[in-house]
């Protein structure tokens, strides 16, 4: 113990480096584990944001279906003023683009559909939008399609 007086420190300057090494693995996986959990939280959101969307796309289908032969899908384009038709939700909107110029101008439906004889199809559009994000910059666009056999000329 008479040689505690030439001992310089070193044991510990080397104490102190492994505790600087040791807190910067530490920083680091914890700085990477934050990384992690917000970009799991930007997936959820954007889940949520797409189911959403879906739920509205399927709340005008099914609002549209129960109204039998008025249904919007079933009118003539030109019996909307405009190109586009916005169609109200509980939730948002959605904006539907008819294609359907009449008898004549209705096309053949996809074979996989089996078509009656004289039958042709009324291809309509629908575009759901929300959004979602810190400070909704980001925004989720659904498009669905819907076919419909109609009496043909």
């Amino acid at each position: 113990m008479g040689n505690l007086n030439k001992q310089k420190g070193v044991v510990l300057v080397a104490a102190m480096l492994m505790i600087l090494m040791v807190s910067g693995i530490a920083v680091s996986v914890m700085s990477g584990s934050a990384l992690d959990s917000k970009m799991v939280n930007a997936t959820q959101e954007s889940y949520r944001a797409e189911s959403s969307v879906r739920g509205n796309t399927e709340e005008v289908i099914k609002d549209e279906l129960a109204k039998n032969g008025k249904s919007q899908f079933l009118m003539l384009k030109s019996a909307y003023p405009t190109d586009t038709v916005t169609l109200s939700t509980s939730g948002a909107k959605v904006v539907m683009v008819n294609e359907n110029n009449g008898p004549v101008d209705l096309l053949g439906c996809p074979p996989r559909f089996a078509p009656t004889p004289n039958m042709q199809c009324n291809y309509v559009k629908l575009t759901a939008s929300g959004v979602y994000g810190k400070g909704n910059k980001h925004t989720m666009t659904l498009n669905t399609g819907i076919t419909q056999e109609m009496g043909g000329s």
